[in-house]
């Protein structure tokens, strides 16, 4: 295999890049649903409340960059930690647009087109 000569390192392979892959929708797929665990949880917050929860959730990313280096599963926990976070201090917009206008949430959500 030839090797990188900007990074000297070589490409991965077709089922290298496939595992690569799988393994990243995995965690999208999984943060998004402890964003939307987060969201349910944190829907009667107080609005004033985001704004911690936002901060928290920054620190969990600025924690996950300096984990990702150190231990696999510490930075899983901090990217869950994260979505969850996030899902929270989101909680008190979504659960004024679905008091407010629901179907404004289906549009984002679904990008459903209105009439």
């Amino acid at each position: 295999m030839a090797t990188d000569t900007l990074t000297g390192q070589t490409p991965l392979t077709h089922d290298q890049s496939a595992t690569l892959f799988s393994r990243t929708m995995n965690l999208v797929a999984a943060t998004a649903g402890v964003f939307a665990l987060g969201a349910y949880v944190a829907r009667d917050v107080s609005p004033g409340w985001s704004w911690v929860l936002y901060i928290v959730a920054l620190a969990a990313l600025l924690g996950l960059c300096a984990a990702t280096q150190r231990s696999q599963q510490l930075a899983v926990g901090l990217l869950l930690g994260f979505g969850f976070l996030v899902g929270a201090a989101t909680a008190p917009t979504i659960a004024y647009y679905a008091n407010a206008d629901p179907q404004t949430l289906w549009e984002a959500g679904g990008a459903v087109i209105r009439p």
